[in-house]
């Protein structure tokens, strides 16, 4: 009878599980968000991985940083809870098995900050139900050039992907380990691999020696890239640009410079232009500041008159 009470109760917990998932699903979808895992042979055919580690550790590691899976990436949502063709009956008993006594531990890969299950899922999934923080696993470290995140998706892979292409030709993070060129634009790191191109080709022109696309590529970071970016993070005027990043606008701003320069009274250094496009930027601010600021105090003046 306790037996089959058990049963009946992690059936209803897989039931409720089920029904979790299927809200979440519709409202990833609403948002434009995938709901989906990662799957790991996508991630590890975009973004060209190297074979495991051969060192596996036992780790208590977070259940919120398991975002993909090797095989079964359809079966559960990015919440790892169960989707309809999930077999209850075998998620049901992992559930009254992981509540009564301690389960082997969990297989994964380790790439970048994330986790992809290899075995072990029905015991993600009833500890994600449960809320579980953390999880026992056997865990298996890949190296990757770029970085993956708990936030990243499907639709992210891509953009992941020409970046680890734009670092294979140019071994940028090779030569800056501290580099973080992140663009969420497609066909931008095509568009920056032309930038070093041209420098390679005008710095052959100053010299005997003609550069490699690998020793243009240092001197385009140092010289042409970093400086910009760094007055781009003293003008403050990435916070107006809401979802980019800091390579998003120096590629913006290179791309646009002739352009500036006629807007900016022919500036020519890019630095100035920087400066007098932040000034702008807050200056429309303020101005959108003090209208939103007038038009309340007028319907606040309205509201009163009307007011008994």
């Amino acid at each position: 009878m306790v037996e089959q009470d058990l049963e009946a109760k992690s059936l209803e917990a897989f039931n409720a599980a089920r029904r979790q998932a299927f809200i979440q699903d519709i409202l990833a979808e609403l948002s434009g968000r995938s709901p989906d895992l990662l799957s790991f042979d996508q991630v590890r055919n975009q973004l060209h991985l190297s074979e495991p580690a051969r060192d596996v550790t036992l780790q208590e590691i977070p259940l919120d940083k398991i975002v993909g899976s090797v095989g079964r990436y359809h079966d559960f949502n990015r919440a790892f809870l169960p989707r309809a063709h999930v077999d209850p009956r075998r998620w049901a008993r992992i559930a009254r098995l992981q509540g009564r006594a301690s389960l082997p531990p969990i297989e994964v890969f380790k790439v970048g900050d994330v986790y992809f299950v290899r075995d072990g899922h029905h015991r993600v999934s009833v500890a994600r139900a449960r809320k579980q923080k953390t999880i026992r696993a056997q865990v298996a470290e890949i190296p990757i050039r770029v970085p993956l995140e708990p936030d990243t998706s499907p639709d992210d892979l891509l953009l992941k992907a020409d970046y680890a292409d734009f670092l294979e030709q140019t071994a940028l993070d090779r030569l800056f380990p501290d580099q973080k060129i992140e663009l969420t634009q497609p066909g931008g790191y095509y568009s920056l691999l032309q930038q070093i191109e041209i420098h390679q080709f005008y710095a052959g022109l100053r010299s005997r020696h003609y550069p490699t696309l690998q020793e243009a590529a240092a001197q385009w970071y140092q010289h042409v890239y970093l400086p910009l970016v760094e007055r781009i993070r003293a003008s403050g005027i990435l916070k107006h640009f809401h979802g980019r990043t800091e390579a998003d606008l120096f590629l913006w701003i290179t791309e646009n410079r002739a352009r500036l320069q006629v807007g900016y009274a022919g500036r020519k250094d890019a630095h100035e232009i920087v400066d007098e496009f932040a000034l702008e930027q807050r200056r429309s601010v303020s101005q959108w500041l003090k209208r939103l600021s007038h038009r309340f105090s007028r319907c606040s003046r309205r509201s009163g008159r009307a007011s008994p």
